[in-house]
Protein backbone atom coordinates (compact mmCIF):
# COMPACT_ATOMS: atom_id res chain seq x y z
CA UNK A 1 0.00 0.00 0.00
CA UNK A 2 1.33 3.44 -0.91
CA UNK A 3 1.94 5.94 1.87
CA UNK A 4 -0.85 8.55 2.33
CA UNK A 5 1.86 11.21 1.97
CA UNK A 6 2.30 10.28 -1.71
CA UNK A 7 -1.43 10.21 -2.52
CA UNK A 8 -3.28 13.47 -3.14
CA UNK A 9 -6.70 14.14 -1.63
CA UNK A 10 -9.58 13.22 -3.91
CA UNK A 11 -12.22 15.87 -4.65
CA UNK A 12 -14.64 13.99 -2.36
CA UNK A 13 -12.17 13.93 0.52
CA UNK A 14 -11.33 17.60 0.02
CA UNK A 15 -14.99 18.66 -0.14
CA UNK A 16 -15.92 17.03 3.14
CA UNK A 17 -12.72 18.12 4.91
CA UNK A 18 -13.08 21.76 3.84
CA UNK A 19 -16.84 22.01 4.39
CA UNK A 20 -16.53 20.16 7.68
CA UNK A 21 -13.93 22.66 8.84
CA UNK A 22 -16.26 25.57 8.03
CA UNK A 23 -19.16 23.93 9.88
CA UNK A 24 -17.10 23.03 12.95
CA UNK A 25 -15.40 26.42 13.07
CA UNK A 26 -18.77 28.19 13.13
CA UNK A 27 -20.17 25.68 15.65
CA UNK A 28 -17.29 26.48 17.99
CA UNK A 29 -18.58 30.01 18.52
CA UNK A 30 -22.18 28.91 19.07
CA UNK A 31 -21.01 26.34 21.60
CA UNK A 32 -18.93 29.00 23.36
CA UNK A 33 -21.85 31.45 23.53
CA UNK A 34 -24.50 28.93 24.56
CA UNK A 35 -22.24 27.47 27.23
CA UNK A 36 -22.03 30.91 28.81
CA UNK A 37 -25.79 31.44 28.50
CA UNK A 38 -26.72 28.10 30.06
CA UNK A 39 -27.79 28.25 33.71
CA UNK A 40 -27.88 24.49 34.31
CA UNK A 41 -24.53 23.02 35.37
CA UNK A 42 -25.10 19.66 33.64
CA UNK A 43 -25.96 21.37 30.37
CA UNK A 44 -23.03 23.78 30.77
CA UNK A 45 -20.69 20.80 31.30
CA UNK A 46 -22.16 19.15 28.21
CA UNK A 47 -21.37 22.24 26.13
CA UNK A 48 -17.84 22.25 27.53
CA UNK A 49 -17.45 18.63 26.41
CA UNK A 50 -18.89 19.41 22.96
CA UNK A 51 -16.57 22.40 22.59
CA UNK A 52 -13.54 20.28 23.50
CA UNK A 53 -14.51 17.68 20.87
CA UNK A 54 -15.07 20.38 18.24
CA UNK A 55 -11.68 22.00 18.89
CA UNK A 56 -9.93 18.63 18.60
CA UNK A 57 -11.72 17.88 15.33
CA UNK A 58 -10.76 21.34 14.02
CA UNK A 59 -7.09 20.94 14.86
CA UNK A 60 -6.85 17.67 12.93
CA UNK A 61 -8.83 19.05 9.97
CA UNK A 62 -6.49 22.03 9.76
CA UNK A 63 -3.44 19.75 9.79
CA UNK A 64 -4.83 17.59 6.99
CA UNK A 65 -5.74 20.58 4.80
CA UNK A 66 -2.48 22.44 5.46
CA UNK A 67 -0.37 19.39 4.59
CA UNK A 68 -1.99 19.34 1.16
CA UNK A 69 -1.42 23.06 0.62
CA UNK A 70 -5.07 24.13 0.81
CA UNK A 71 -5.87 27.48 2.50
CA UNK A 72 -7.84 27.22 5.75
CA UNK A 73 -11.30 28.85 5.74
CA UNK A 74 -11.31 32.25 7.45
CA UNK A 75 -14.35 31.52 9.59
CA UNK A 76 -15.39 33.71 12.51
CA UNK A 77 -13.91 35.20 15.66
CA UNK A 78 -14.74 36.34 19.20
CA UNK A 79 -16.13 39.57 17.73
CA UNK A 80 -19.01 37.54 16.25
CA UNK A 81 -20.43 36.60 19.66
CA UNK A 82 -21.35 38.64 22.76
CA UNK A 83 -21.07 36.36 25.76
CA UNK A 84 -22.09 39.08 28.22
CA UNK A 85 -25.48 39.64 26.57
CA UNK A 86 -28.69 38.62 28.39
CA UNK A 87 -29.89 35.03 27.96
CA UNK A 88 -31.77 34.50 24.70
CA UNK A 89 -32.79 30.81 24.90
CA UNK A 90 -33.87 28.54 27.75
CA UNK A 91 -31.82 25.56 28.94
CA UNK A 92 -34.41 23.19 27.46
CA UNK A 93 -33.87 24.70 24.02
CA UNK A 94 -30.07 24.71 24.43
CA UNK A 95 -30.14 21.00 25.24
CA UNK A 96 -32.32 20.22 22.21
CA UNK A 97 -30.10 22.42 20.03
CA UNK A 98 -27.12 20.28 21.02
CA UNK A 99 -29.16 17.14 20.38
CA UNK A 100 -30.05 18.22 16.81
CA UNK A 101 -26.46 19.39 16.26
CA UNK A 102 -25.02 16.01 17.27
CA UNK A 103 -27.58 14.24 15.08
CA UNK A 104 -26.61 16.34 12.05
CA UNK A 105 -22.96 15.74 12.92
CA UNK A 106 -23.47 11.97 12.85
CA UNK A 107 -25.03 12.22 9.39
CA UNK A 108 -22.23 14.46 8.06
CA UNK A 109 -19.38 12.34 9.47
CA UNK A 110 -21.00 9.15 8.13
CA UNK A 111 -21.10 10.61 4.62
CA UNK A 112 -17.55 11.91 5.02
CA UNK A 113 -16.31 8.44 5.97
CA UNK A 114 -18.24 6.79 3.13
CA UNK A 115 -16.56 9.09 0.58
CA UNK A 116 -13.01 8.69 1.96
CA UNK A 117 -10.33 6.54 0.33
CA UNK A 118 -6.98 7.38 1.91
CA UNK A 119 -6.14 5.50 5.12
CA UNK A 120 -5.43 8.58 7.23
CA UNK A 121 -8.62 10.31 6.05
CA UNK A 122 -10.72 7.24 6.83
CA UNK A 123 -9.16 7.01 10.27
CA UNK A 124 -9.83 10.70 10.90
CA UNK A 125 -13.51 10.49 9.91
CA UNK A 126 -13.93 7.35 12.02
CA UNK A 127 -12.58 9.28 15.02
CA UNK A 128 -14.98 12.16 14.27
CA UNK A 129 -17.88 9.71 14.08
CA UNK A 130 -16.91 8.07 17.38
CA UNK A 131 -16.51 11.43 19.08
CA UNK A 132 -19.91 12.64 17.89
CA UNK A 133 -21.53 9.34 18.88
CA UNK A 134 -20.26 9.82 22.44
CA UNK A 135 -21.62 13.36 22.50
CA UNK A 136 -24.99 12.19 21.20
CA UNK A 137 -25.12 9.54 23.95
CA UNK A 138 -24.44 12.13 26.66
CA UNK A 139 -27.01 14.55 25.29
CA UNK A 140 -29.67 11.85 25.09
CA UNK A 141 -28.96 10.69 28.64
CA UNK A 142 -29.47 14.20 30.02
CA UNK A 143 -32.58 14.80 27.88
CA UNK A 144 -34.11 11.63 29.32
CA UNK A 145 -32.87 12.31 32.85
CA UNK A 146 -34.46 15.76 32.88
CA UNK A 147 -37.67 14.55 31.26
CA UNK A 148 -37.21 16.95 28.31
CA UNK A 149 -37.18 14.34 25.56
CA UNK A 150 -40.38 13.99 23.56
CA UNK A 151 -40.72 10.39 22.39
CA UNK A 152 -42.28 9.55 19.05
CA UNK A 153 -45.27 7.19 19.31
CA UNK A 154 -44.98 3.42 19.62
CA UNK A 155 -46.71 1.24 17.02
CA UNK A 156 -48.42 -2.13 17.49
CA UNK A 157 -46.40 -5.15 16.34
CA UNK A 158 -47.94 -7.07 13.40
CA UNK A 159 -48.84 -10.70 14.14
CA UNK A 160 -46.88 -11.98 11.14
CA UNK A 161 -44.68 -10.63 8.27
CA UNK A 162 -46.43 -9.99 4.96
CA UNK A 163 -45.80 -8.74 1.42
CA UNK A 164 -47.54 -5.74 -0.10
CA UNK A 165 -50.33 -7.23 -2.16
CA UNK A 166 -52.06 -4.25 -3.78
CA UNK A 167 -50.92 -1.13 -5.61
CA UNK A 168 -53.26 0.95 -3.46
CA UNK A 169 -50.44 0.83 -0.86
CA UNK A 170 -49.11 3.81 -2.84
CA UNK A 171 -52.40 5.75 -2.61
CA UNK A 172 -52.47 9.05 -0.80
CA UNK A 173 -55.42 10.98 -2.17
CA UNK A 174 -58.12 8.54 -3.31
CA UNK A 175 -59.23 4.99 -2.74
CA UNK A 176 -57.95 2.77 0.07
CA UNK A 177 -55.49 5.08 1.82
CA UNK A 178 -53.22 3.28 4.25
CA UNK A 179 -51.79 4.88 7.42
CA UNK A 180 -48.24 6.19 7.32
CA UNK A 181 -45.62 3.45 7.85
CA UNK A 182 -42.87 3.49 10.49
CA UNK A 183 -40.02 4.57 8.16
CA UNK A 184 -42.05 7.43 6.72
CA UNK A 185 -43.03 8.38 10.25
CA UNK A 186 -39.45 8.33 11.55
CA UNK A 187 -38.25 10.71 8.82
CA UNK A 188 -41.27 12.96 9.22
CA UNK A 189 -40.55 13.46 12.93
CA UNK A 190 -36.85 14.12 12.24
CA UNK A 191 -37.82 16.83 9.75
CA UNK A 192 -40.21 18.42 12.23
CA UNK A 193 -37.47 18.49 14.89
CA UNK A 194 -35.20 20.45 12.56
CA UNK A 195 -38.01 22.82 11.51
CA UNK A 196 -38.73 23.62 15.17
CA UNK A 197 -35.07 24.45 15.78
CA UNK A 198 -34.94 26.68 12.67
CA UNK A 199 -38.11 28.51 13.72
CA UNK A 200 -36.89 29.21 17.27
CA UNK A 201 -33.40 30.28 16.18
CA UNK A 202 -34.77 32.64 13.53
CA UNK A 203 -37.19 34.23 16.03
CA UNK A 204 -34.37 34.80 18.50
CA UNK A 205 -31.94 35.99 15.83
CA UNK A 206 -34.47 38.38 14.27
CA UNK A 207 -35.33 40.11 17.54
CA UNK A 208 -31.66 40.75 18.33
CA UNK A 209 -30.47 42.00 14.92
CA UNK A 210 -29.97 45.75 14.39
CA UNK A 211 -30.45 45.39 10.62
CA UNK A 212 -33.97 45.59 9.18
CA UNK A 213 -32.79 43.68 6.11
CA UNK A 214 -31.39 40.80 8.16
CA UNK A 215 -34.37 40.74 10.53
CA UNK A 216 -36.75 40.57 7.57
CA UNK A 217 -34.82 37.65 6.08
CA UNK A 218 -34.82 35.79 9.39
CA UNK A 219 -38.54 36.40 9.87
CA UNK A 220 -39.04 34.85 6.45
CA UNK A 221 -37.24 31.85 7.89
CA UNK A 222 -39.72 31.79 10.78
CA UNK A 223 -42.62 31.88 8.32
CA UNK A 224 -41.32 29.08 6.08
CA UNK A 225 -40.42 26.87 9.06
CA UNK A 226 -43.91 27.32 10.56
CA UNK A 227 -45.67 26.60 7.28
CA UNK A 228 -43.64 23.48 6.60
CA UNK A 229 -44.03 22.27 10.17
CA UNK A 230 -47.83 22.58 9.88
CA UNK A 231 -47.80 20.84 6.48
CA UNK A 232 -46.13 17.82 8.09
CA UNK A 233 -48.34 18.05 11.18
CA UNK A 234 -51.43 17.72 8.94
CA UNK A 235 -50.12 14.37 7.73
CA UNK A 236 -49.91 13.20 11.34
CA UNK A 237 -53.38 14.48 12.13
CA UNK A 238 -54.82 12.39 9.29
CA UNK A 239 -53.74 9.24 11.11
CA UNK A 240 -54.48 10.66 14.58
CA UNK A 241 -50.81 10.63 15.55
CA UNK A 242 -49.26 13.00 18.14
CA UNK A 243 -47.61 16.26 17.11
CA UNK A 244 -44.35 17.27 18.85
CA UNK A 245 -44.33 20.57 20.81
CA UNK A 246 -42.38 23.53 19.42
CA UNK A 247 -39.76 25.76 21.04
CA UNK A 248 -41.22 29.25 20.54
CA UNK A 249 -41.90 29.46 24.32
CA UNK A 250 -38.19 28.82 25.01
CA UNK A 251 -37.10 32.28 23.75
CA UNK A 252 -36.69 35.19 26.15
CA UNK A 253 -37.75 38.77 25.38
CA UNK A 254 -34.13 40.00 25.19
CA UNK A 255 -33.38 42.25 22.21
CA UNK A 256 -29.72 42.75 23.03
CA UNK A 257 -27.37 41.59 20.27
CA UNK A 258 -25.78 38.22 20.98
CA UNK A 259 -24.39 37.32 17.53
CA UNK A 260 -23.15 39.12 14.44
CA UNK A 261 -25.44 39.22 11.41
CA UNK A 262 -22.92 37.26 9.38
CA UNK A 263 -22.74 34.29 11.75
CA UNK A 264 -26.53 34.25 12.17
CA UNK A 265 -27.28 34.26 8.46
CA UNK A 266 -24.54 31.70 7.77
CA UNK A 267 -26.03 29.37 10.37
CA UNK A 268 -29.49 29.86 8.88
CA UNK A 269 -28.12 28.96 5.44
CA UNK A 270 -26.47 25.84 6.81
CA UNK A 271 -29.64 24.68 8.54
CA UNK A 272 -31.63 25.16 5.33
CA UNK A 273 -29.07 23.01 3.54
CA UNK A 274 -29.47 20.30 6.19
CA UNK A 275 -33.25 20.53 5.87
CA UNK A 276 -33.13 20.08 2.09
CA UNK A 277 -30.79 17.13 2.53
CA UNK A 278 -33.17 15.51 5.03
CA UNK A 279 -36.15 16.13 2.76
CA UNK A 280 -34.33 14.44 -0.12
CA UNK A 281 -33.53 11.40 2.00
CA UNK A 282 -37.13 11.26 3.28
CA UNK A 283 -38.49 11.49 -0.26
CA UNK A 284 -36.43 8.47 -1.26
CA UNK A 285 -38.07 6.37 1.46
CA UNK A 286 -41.67 7.42 0.71
CA UNK A 287 -44.22 5.00 -0.78
CA UNK A 288 -47.33 7.18 -0.60
CA UNK A 289 -48.52 9.69 -3.21
CA UNK A 290 -49.56 12.46 -0.81
CA UNK A 291 -46.20 12.28 0.99
CA UNK A 292 -44.34 12.47 -2.32
CA UNK A 293 -46.33 15.58 -3.26
CA UNK A 294 -45.82 17.18 0.15
CA UNK A 295 -42.05 16.66 0.21
CA UNK A 296 -41.67 17.78 -3.40
CA UNK A 297 -43.49 21.03 -2.59
CA UNK A 298 -41.53 21.59 0.62
CA UNK A 299 -38.23 21.09 -1.21
CA UNK A 300 -39.11 23.69 -3.85
CA UNK A 301 -40.20 26.28 -1.28
CA UNK A 302 -37.32 25.69 1.12
CA UNK A 303 -34.94 25.76 -1.86
CA UNK A 304 -36.25 29.20 -2.90
CA UNK A 305 -35.58 30.59 0.58
CA UNK A 306 -32.15 28.91 0.64
CA UNK A 307 -31.23 30.61 -2.64
CA UNK A 308 -32.34 33.99 -1.29
CA UNK A 309 -30.18 33.54 1.81
CA UNK A 310 -27.20 32.46 -0.30
CA UNK A 311 -27.60 35.48 -2.60
CA UNK A 312 -27.51 37.80 0.41
CA UNK A 313 -24.36 36.10 1.73
CA UNK A 314 -22.72 36.57 -1.68
CA UNK A 315 -23.84 40.20 -2.03
CA UNK A 316 -22.35 41.05 1.35
CA UNK A 317 -19.20 39.01 0.60
CA UNK A 318 -19.84 36.84 3.66
CA UNK A 319 -19.66 33.49 1.88
CA UNK A 320 -16.33 31.71 1.51
CA UNK A 321 -15.64 29.83 -1.72
CA UNK A 322 -15.38 26.05 -1.56
CA UNK A 323 -12.33 24.70 -3.50
CA UNK A 324 -13.51 23.48 -6.90
CA UNK A 325 -12.52 22.22 -10.30
CA UNK A 326 -10.61 24.42 -12.74
CA UNK A 327 -12.69 26.15 -15.43
CA UNK A 328 -10.78 25.49 -18.66
CA UNK A 329 -13.21 27.39 -20.92
CA UNK A 330 -11.77 30.74 -19.74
Amino acid sequence: MRSPKSISLTSSELGYLWTGYSINEMSKWYLTLFREQSQDEKIKDLYTYALKNTNEILIEREKLLSKEGYPIPIGFSESDIHVSSPILFSDRFLLYYLHIGSRLGLEFHSRSLASATRVDIRKYHTNCLNSTTQLNERVMDILLDKGFYWRTPTLPAPTYPEYIQKNDYLNGWHGDNRPINSMELANLYLNMDLLMIIEALCIGFAQTSDSDEIAELLLRGVKIAKKQYHALAELLEKDELPIPPGFSAEITNSKKRVLSDRIMVTHFAGLLGSLLSQYGFSLGAVMKHDLVATYSTLIVKAGAVSEKVTRLLIEKEWLEKVPGAIGHNN
